[in-house]
């Protein structure tokens, strides 16, 4: 991949916080990486609070937060997923979500494209 390493761990640190910030105590945190079709994915799943369907194509936009929090926690300032989005953009890449719905978890995917290795001599 062509990113800046500093830059794409603070995407995927920011994913699996969130993921770990809505996820109850002994729920379930998935982190996979791959590739397919000449690029690099990251996905990030789990078994939390989840996203409502009419949240779900908002969620990237800056300051936007769902009604639910986790408990004990005040959720976060609404800017992580805009920053994750941007970087992400800026990088060639994109990210994406999907969510069954409400109590049902969450999924996020980080697509770069890979770079093309030089042919053998």
């Amino acid at each position: 991949m062509n990113a800046d390493p500093s830059r794409y761990v603070q995407v995927v640190t920011n994913l699996i916080q969130n993921s770990a910030r809505y996820t109850p105590e002994k729920g379930e945190i998935n982190v996979r990486v791959g590739s397919a079709d000449g690029r690099a994915l990251v996905t990030v799943e789990d078994n939390g609070i989840g996203i409502s369907a009419d949240l779900l194509p908002h969620v990237f936009e800056l300051f936007v937060q769902g009604d639910a929090k986790p408990a004990g926690s005040e959720g976060g300032l609404g800017i992580g997923l805009t920053l994750v989005q941007h970087l992400m953009e800026q990088h060639g890449g994109t990210v994406a979500v999907a969510s069954p719905g409400p109590g049902m978890g969450a999924t996020f995917t980080l697509s770069l494209p890979l770079i093309a290795e030089p042919a053998a001599a």
